[in-house]
């Protein structure tokens, strides 16, 4: 059980890899979502 709450130095830098893919995920998703709402938004007016 103490196994799981050591933090190796692979485990830190994991953790950042997957934040920063998570960051590059999101920022092309986001950018999509507000251009559909901004183009949305244009149509209706």
């Amino acid at each position: 059980m103490s196994n799981n709450h050591w933090i190796t130095p692979e485990d830190i830098e994991r953790r950042k890899r997957k934040k920063k893919m998570m960051l590059y995920v999101s920022i092309p998703i986001v950018t999509m979502i507000l251009t559909a709402l901004l183009t949305i938004l244009l149509n209706l007016l």
